[in-house]
C-alpha cells in the first residue's frame, strides 16, 4: 500500500519537496493529500526562503475511472524581502482551482462539443469552465505578432450571431489559413478596429496588399478609408449570392401570379446544378423549357454571368460584363436591370477577383464551421464567449499549458 502514492507522485509529476502523504476515497470521489517535507525552503526571485505558515488549497483533478479526483496541499506562505508570499505550486495555476492537466483536458474538450456539454459531463459549475476556456484563449491572443507574421491576404466577412440580426465580423489571414480577429457588428467601425488591433499588435498598413469581402457598402467605405492602398476584391461567391437574391425576387414576384408552376421550386433554381439529385434536376430542365416567364430568363441570364470567371484576363472580363449588362437591359426586367447595376458597380472588386483568382471561399468554410459552434453554444451570455469560441476553434491557437 505504500507504493500507491509512489506511483502517483510519478503518473501526477508531483516532485520534492512536495509528496503524496495519503490518498482517500469518499463516496464517488478520491482526495489526494499532498504536503511538502519539514524544513522545506521555496525559491522567491533566485533566493531560498523559509516557511512562514500555510493554507489549505484544493483543486479538481482529472477523474480516476470513475471517481472524480481532487488534490488537496498545505500550501507554504514564506517570508520573503517583500513579505509574506504564498507559494505557487507546480500542478496548477495562480488563482485556479482546477490543476494543469484537468484545464488541458478540459481545452480539449472544448474544441469539439459546446461549453454547456463540457460542464455536464465533468459536472462542473458552466461559468468556471468558461474561465479555463477564456484565460489560455485570451493568453494565445494577447501573443499576436504581426511583426513577425504580417498579414498580406486578408479575408472579412460576417455571419449573424442570432436571430435577431446581431452581427459577428471575422478576419482571416487568408495564407495561415486562421482567424486572427472577431469584431461585433458588420459596419465601417469593424475595420477600424481591426486597423487599430493590427498596429497595435506591431503590424503595418502596407503589410496588406488585398481585402476580400462582399459588396457591403460599409465593409467598402470601411476598407477604403482603412488601408486605401489595398486592392478590393469581391470574389465569386458573393457575386453569384447577391444576383441569387434577384433571381429568387423575380421568382418570388411571378409566383403570385403562376403558383402551381411555381411550387416548391425555390431551390431548384437556386441550387447548383452540381447539387441537385436526378430528379431535381429533370424538374428544373422541364421548368426550363417554359422561356414565357421571367424567372426563367433570369435563371439563364445567372448561368450565363458564370462565365465571366473562366476569364483570366480582366480586360476580356470587363467586355463580356459590358455585353452581359446589355443583355439585362434588353430583358426587361426589373430586378435584373438592378443586379447588372449593383455587378457595374463593383466592376474593378469583381475583376480584381478574375486577376488574382481569390476567393473567400476558405472564409465561408470557417463560416459554416461557425455556424455549427453558433448553433451548438446557442444562448452565448455575450459576444466576448462567442469571440472566446471563435479563436478557440478557428484561430489556430498554440496552447501552452502544460
Amino acid at each position: 500500500m505504500n507504493q500507491l502514492p509512489m506511483f502517483f507522485e510519478q503518473i501526477m509529476g508531483i516532485n520534492k519537496p512536495w509528496y503524496i502523504k495519503g490518498i482517500e476515497q469518499e463516496g464517488n470521489e478520491i482526495h489526494i493529500k499532498v504536503d511538502f517535507e519539514l524544513g522545506s525552503q521555496f525559491e522567491y526571485h533566485g533566493e531560498k526562503c523559509g516557511v512562514h505558515d500555510t493554507v489549505e488549497r484544493t483543486w479538481r483533478h482529472l477523474n480516476l475511472f470513475q471517481y472524480k479526483a481532487y488534490i488537496t496541499a498545505r500550501v507554504p506562505r514564506i517570508k520573503t524581502k517583500d513579505g509574506v508570499k504564498q507559494v505557487e505550486v507546480p500542478w496548477g495555476r495562480k488563482g485556479s482551482g482546477f490543476t494543469l492537466l484537468f484545464e488541458a483536458f478540459i481545452l480539449q474538450m472544448a474544441m469539439c462539443m459546446s461549453i454547456r456539454e463540457v460542464s455536464r459531463l465533468m459536472e462542473e459549475n458552466e461559468n468556471r469552465i468558461w474561465r479555463i476556456v477564456t484565460y489560455y484563449t485570451e493568453q494565445e491572443i494577447e501573443k499576436q505578432d504581426f511583426s513577425d507574421e504580417p498579414v498580406v491576404n486578408l479575408a472579412v466577412d460576417e455571419v449573424s450571431r442570432k436571430k435577431g440580426h446581431v452581427y459577428v465580423t471575422n478576419f482571416l489571414d487568408v495564407d495561415r489559413k486562421k482567424i486572427v480577429f472577431v469584431a461585433r457588428g458588420k459596419d465601417s467601425n469593424t475595420l477600424k478596429a481591426f486597423k487599430e488591433r493590427y498596429l497595435q499588435k506591431g503590424g503595418k498598413e502596407k503589410d496588406i496588399k488585398t481585402i476580400s469581402m462582399d459588396m457591403s457598402p460599409a465593409f467598402i467605405k470601411g476598407a477604403e478609408e482603412t488601408f486605401p492602398k489595398a486592392r478590393i476584391i469581391f470574389d465569386k461567391f458573393h457575386v453569384m449570392k447577391l444576383l441569387n437574391e434577384q433571381l429568387d425576387l423575380v421568382r418570388r414576384r411571378e409566383q403570385k401570379t403562376f403558383g402551381d408552376f411555381f411550387k416548391k421550386t425555390k431551390y431548384l433554381f437556386l441550387k447548383s446544378k452540381q447539387k441537385l439529385t436526378a430528379a431535381q434536376s429533370r424538374q428544373l430542365s422541364e421548368l426550363l423549357e417554359d422561356e414565357s416567364k421571367e424567372t426563367v430568363k433570369a435563371y439563364n441570364l445567372l448561368q450565363s454571368f458564370k462565365e465571366v470567371f473562366n476569364y483570366s484576363k480582366p480586360s476580356s472580363g470587363g467586355r463580356y460584363l459590358t455585353a452581359w449588362r446589355k443583355l439585362c437591359e434588353a430583358s426587361k426586367i426589373p430586378e435584373m436591370i438592378t443586379a447588372a447595376k449593383m455587378v457595374f458597380n463593383n466592376i474593378h472588386g469583381i475583376l480584381q477577383h478574375i486577376r488574382t483568382k481569390m476567393t473567400n471561399a476558405l472564409l465561408e468554410g470557417l463560416n459554416s464551421k461557425l455556424r455549427v459552434i453558433t448553433k451548438r453554444a446557442y444562448g452565448f451570455k455575450r459576444f466576448a464567449y462567442l469571440r472566446t469560441m471563435i479563436f478557440l476553434n478557428l484561430g489556430r491557437l498554440k496552447f501552452v499549458v502544460l
